[in-house]
């Protein structure tokens, strides 16, 4: 009792100088935890963020193109969270996770209580799971693995820093209600952009059922048609836009794990049931538009062809649907197309997104030719259940004794050229059809747009078969042409009203009716061949007016891009706006046709000579260039492109590749097959 009374009496009678010193010397360590960890907190929450700006905002990340091994990872079943219809990117709650614990930390200011240390050993469990996931399936994420080394090193530093007094329960308050308003706000802003992408497929798909139960009906009312001819070879068909990543304009997303499915083939197949296609040889006649293995009657009142890819996510997506109508229907028939998005095996991929796509397609057509459809359909429902992963031939040949085959000569027949030639047949007859996305179905001929709407195949299927169309073969079934298909698609589309122009420069008469504008680069060459023809157009009809708006490739004056893929686009786009500056509308379109005929030789000496001929003067242009107006317009132009709505399924709002062609507000997905005059078909049409 002595003891104590003497104590509390010190405490008493010490100076608030000398409290003071106590204090400090007992919080001079945890000022220093307290920055380190907050500077690892911050960092993991930028990593997020960059990932989450890059799926709802469109924001390009280096080394995040399509096909990158960042863009495999958040496609993967890792990269997503599903629990039932609610889908969210694993970066989400991340983001989420990150931001919570660091606003946690700092509103305890460096208080480390148990509780908050728990919650921190949490998470840095979770990333170092994730961080086995990266290693163990060679999928590196740069912004990932930086996120969870960084809250890996946060966990560090809070195991070193000492404990703290802190009220029992306000760290676990702090942080969960961070991190229930951080997701809060991602839910809110994930599902107007969701909301936005499902009224246009929703509106798609509605058209798409009325032109199918309407093409029923001329069918019943017209003459049996004869085969179909076989399309002619495709043309070169180059890629009529550039990307603004690595990436082409889909995202492929990883499949939700489901349950094991009943084959789209019955226990004891009937003839009738599966059959093989028309055969293709010149002895049996031009063929009709099915695959080679069918699943229903010959005559169905539905028809469905779908091409796809075992790596495509909504490819998987699709096939559930199928396999759902394949169980529950007797009116319809279903066959299958390969498109693969991997450039070994498909001419018109220009680049591979899919790793084992073609290996995957190669498998299920070699089961065909041994086994028949029977064969051909078991294959097709183990691809889809792995999602067209598999390890090695041993894993292949497993899954086909299981089957109850005997694999011999499997691995000989999967490798010959014969079943590649099948594949690339699929793919050429594909991009003839216009396919630019994984998968396209048809049903009794017709594209069904606006497949990404929820279950919208079977809706479909159930609002066409309510009509009761008769039973009919494929005969009647072939799609138009890719030519045809580009320009009903710029015809279908919805007109949007484009963000305005602080300077625009016109071509051709002001106030005409139709009006064409264009986003693009003076350096890149499809927005030069866009740009021809366009002008060429104008200068040919007296209702047209063109406006060229700047989206440079160049990060030194285009905030959105990390790269400078053209070096001379800025100096470009300034050459353009300071001849409009000194010579007005007339100067402007000068200074274009000449930066376009000379992109390829563009530099600062040769701009000069040009400023001279045309009549600015060198001097006078190149001060003109540095004015902050000039750059101001092009800024205007760039945050223009991002205000655009969504314009393609599986992206954000916002411009994402160049040129981006409107015509009449409405945006033209494809302007160029070939030599076939597309964008000049479109232009013709408006301009009636």
């Amino acid at each position: 009792m002595h003891t104590e009374e003497s104590s509390r009496k010190r405490r008493r009678l010490a100076t608030p100088a000398d409290r003071s010193s106590a204090a400090a010397a007992g919080t001079a360590p945890s000022i220093i935890s307290l920055i380190v960890a907050s500077i690892f907190a911050a960092l993991a929450t930028l990593a997020s963020l960059a990932l989450v700006l890059e799926h709802l905002a469109g924001m390009s990340l280096p080394g995040c193109g399509e096909g990158s091994p960042c863009a495999q990872a958040a496609a993967s079943v890792w990269g997503r969270v599903k629990l039932g219809s609610f889908e969210w990117p694993v970066a989400y709650l991340g983001l989420a996770y990150f931001l919570a614990a660091l606003i946690t930390w700092l509103a305890l200011r460096g208080a480390v209580s148990p509780a908050f240390r728990y919650l921190v050993r949490l998470g840095a469990l979770i990333s170092l799971g994730f961080c086995a996931i990266i290693v163990a399936t060679r999928m590196v994420c740069y912004y990932c693995l930086a996120a969870h080394l960084a809250n890996f090193a946060f966990w560090i530093t809070i195991e070193l820093a000492a404990i703290r007094p802190a009220r029992p329960h306000r760290a676990a308050v702090v942080l969960g209600s961070v991190f229930a308003l951080t997701s809060l706000v991602l839910g809110i802003w994930d599902a107007s952009h969701r909301g936005a992408v499902a009224e246009r497929a929703e509106q798609d798909r509605s058209a798409a059922a009325q032109e199918i139960i309407e093409r029923s009906r001329q069918i019943v009312s017209g003459p049996t048609p004869s085969p179909a001819p076989a399309p002619a070879p495709a043309p070169s068909q180059s890629p009529d836009a550039t990307p603004l990543d690595s990436a082409g304009a889909q995202r492929p997303q990883p499949p939700s794990p489901g349950q094991p499915r009943q084959a789209p083939v019955a226990a004891a197949p009937q003839p009738e049931q599966v059959e093989p296609a028309p055969d293709a040889s010149p002895d049996a006649g031009p063929p009709m538009f099915t695959g080679r293995y069918r699943v229903g009657p010959a005559e169905a009142p539905i028809r469905i062809v779908c091409f796809t890819d075992y790596q495509c996510r909504d490819c998987y997506n699709i096939e559930k649907q199928l396999v759902k109508l394949y169980e529950t229907r007797d009116d319809i028939s279903i066959s299958i197309k390969h498109f693969p998005f991997n450039a070994d095996c498909n001419p018109g991929a220009a680049r591979t997104l899919h790793p084992n796509a073609c290996w995957a397609a190669r498998a299920a057509e070699a089961a065909g030719k041994l086994w028949g459809p029977e064969g051909f359909w078991k294959m097709h429902v183990w691809l889809f259940e792995r999602r067209g992963e598999f390890q090695n031939l041993e894993e292949l040949e497993t899954a086909i004794r299981e089957f109850g085959y005997d694999p011999a000569g499997f691995a000989e027949t999967m490798g010959s050229p014969q079943i590649l030639e099948v594949i690339k047949a699929d793919a050429v007859e594909a991009k003839q059809l216009g396919l630019y996305f994984t998968p396209m179905i048809f049903i009794n001929g017709v594209e069904l747009k606006g497949w990404m709407a929820p279950n919208a195949l079977i809706r479909t299927v159930e609002q066409v078969a309510a009509t009761n169309p008769p039973p009919r073969s494929a005969a009647y079934d072939q799609p138009p042409m890719a030519f045809e298909k580009y320009v009903a698609d710029w015809r279908d589309g919805k007109q949007i009203k484009l963000p305005s122009d602080k300077q625009a420069w016109t071509l051709g008469t002001p106030d005409a009716p139709v009006e064409i504008v264009l986003w693009g680069d003076y350096q890149e060459h499809y927005t030069s061949r866009a740009d021809a023809v366009i002008r060429q157009f104008v200068a040919q009809h007296n209702n047209v007016r063109y406006t060229y708006r700047h989206y440079p490739f160049n990060s030194d004056c285009n905030p959105n891009l990390k790269d400078r893929r053209f070096p001379n686009a800025c100096l470009a786009a300034k050459a353009a706006e300071a001849a409009g500056i000194l010579g007005g509308n007339e100067g402007y379109w000068k200074m274009h046709t000449w930066l376009f005929e000379h992109r390829q030789d563009l530099t600062e000496e040769s701009l000069s000579a040009a400023a001279a001929e045309l009549g600015f003067g060198a001097a006078m242009l190149l001060a003109a260039m540095e004015q902050s107006e000039v750059q101001d317009n092009i800024q205007d132009d760039i945050d223009a492109a991002k205000k655009l709505p969504v314009l393609r399924y599986g992206t954000p709002p916002g411009l994402h590749s160049i040129p981006t062609v409107f015509v009449n507000g409405r945006h033209i997905p494809r302007w160029e097959l070939g030599d076939q005059p597309v964008l000049e078909t479109i232009l013709k049409e408006a301009a009636q």
